[in-house]
């Protein structure tokens, strides 16, 4: 009997408009999440969308100025786009999904003698419980998740900075806008039918990078009775690489009250659609049992002791760094580097509460210190 385990995650990004409310800087937690995933975003050697437009909009402002033609109801239009970083607001998150993040566009349109300003203080957020990896999912697909959240997001602001630097559509309508119509901001791409391709072909190639293979399904209404849906998702015998078990991740938009089974080599998926009317998406992730087993390691309980400590505040980094050494010592962890210092971010002390609480085991906790090493957040 072949082996399937099965973990299960949906997250979801969502774009908003809204007007302008008070302003909640990010938490420490946040801003330390942020600028390790943008960093880590910066340095990928893989195919995606160029956002350096809208990345460039948290440091200053974008200012893209457009005359109207003679004929038209205005006569110029300057747009200033500005981004900053949020705290996630729970608010935000939908009934029974996950929200791992979302760009708001909060623009005042102005208008005077002709001349149309668009003045943007644009915000972003990054759900902390998601991106600590509160889902408890696999590190590497962990890692790969976060990622997409990011890639999704700034998708979001600069699909709308390129309609207003280039799109003749976008520009015409405003050029001929009555002071009292709104701006149109659909080209941030709300139902995500530009941004699902491009995080797809994103997500795939980290995936492979990772060493396992991804695959899409939609789910059409038609498809569906009333919204309640059965796929299959593979059939092993067409992925010989995994016919030693599977172990499969689900990222969903629109889908929710997910199930999957497995009859003979086919596994299924269950669940039914959130907007019946509207299709879903199912992007899974599937790596291979024999890549992804645990292995036998043997760590002493001073070390787990040392970690729940130094979670609660109690010790400094130095005495976590201790634990570090000593899982490289028993080549437990593998590094290039004889020391290791520096700020261990905010969010890993949720993991050492974990795994001295035995919410996780040795080896993810093992996993998630390795990715810290490797991805050089600690060097």
């Amino acid at each position: 009997m072949k082996y399937i385990r099965l973990f299960i995650v949906a997250i979801l990004g969502i774009n908003s408009l809204s007007v302008y409310a008070t302003y909640e800087p990010p938490t420490r937690e946040e801003q330390d999440l942020y600028n390790t995933l943008l960093e880590q975003f910066k340095k990928l050697d893989v195919s995606k969308k160029d956002v350096t437009d809208v990345i460039t909009t948290f440091q200053k402002p974008l200012i893209i100025t457009f005359p109207c033609n003679s004929n038209d109801t205005n006569n110029q239009v300057v747009a200033v786009v500005k981004t900053r970083l949020a705290k996630f607001d729970q608010n935000m998150v939908h009934q029974d999904l996950v929200t791992g993040g979302t760009y708001t566009w909060q623009c005042v349109v102005t208008t005077q003698q002709g001349k149309i300003t668009i003045d943007c203080n644009n915000e972003i957020r990054l759900n902390p419980n998601i991106i600590s990896n509160g889902t408890g999912i696999d590190p590497n697909v962990h890692q790969v998740e976060n990622l997409i959240i990011l890639y999704h997001e700034l998708l979001h602001g600069q699909l709308m900075i390129d309609a207003i630097k280039s799109s003749p559509v976008w520009r015409q309508e405003v050029c001929n806008k009555p002071p009292d119509e709104s701006i149109d901001y659909s080209f941030a791409d709300t139902d995500h039918k530009i941004i699902n391709p491009l995080q797809t072909q994103f997500a795939s190639e980290l995936i492979e990078k990772e060493g396992g293979k991804m695959i899409t399904k939609e789910v059409k209404p038609k498809e569906t009775q009333n919204g309640e849906f059965t796929i299959k998702v593979i059939s092993l015998t067409d992925y010989p690489q995994f016919e030693r078990g599977v172990k499969i991740t689900l990222r969903g938009s629109n889908i929710n009250n997910t199930s999957f089974s497995s009859g003979s080599n086919d596994v299924y998926l269950a669940g039914h659609l959130v907007n019946k009317t509207k299709s879903g998406m199912a992007w899974f992730y599937l790596f291979s049992k024999q890549q992804q087993t645990t292995t036998n390691i043997s760590i002493p309980a001073w070390t787990k002791r040392i970690a729940g400590l130094w979670s609660a505040g109690n010790v400094s980094d130095n005495d976590f760094y201790g634990i570090i050494e000593y899982l490289i010592e028993q080549n437990i962890i593998v590094t290039n580097s004889d020391k290791h210092s520096g700020t261990v971010p905010h969010w890993f002390k949720k993991n050492a509460q974990w795994w001295y609480g035995g919410e996780i085991d040795d080896q993810t906790f093992v996993n998630s210190a390795q990715y810290l090493i490797s991805s050089k957040i600690i060097s």
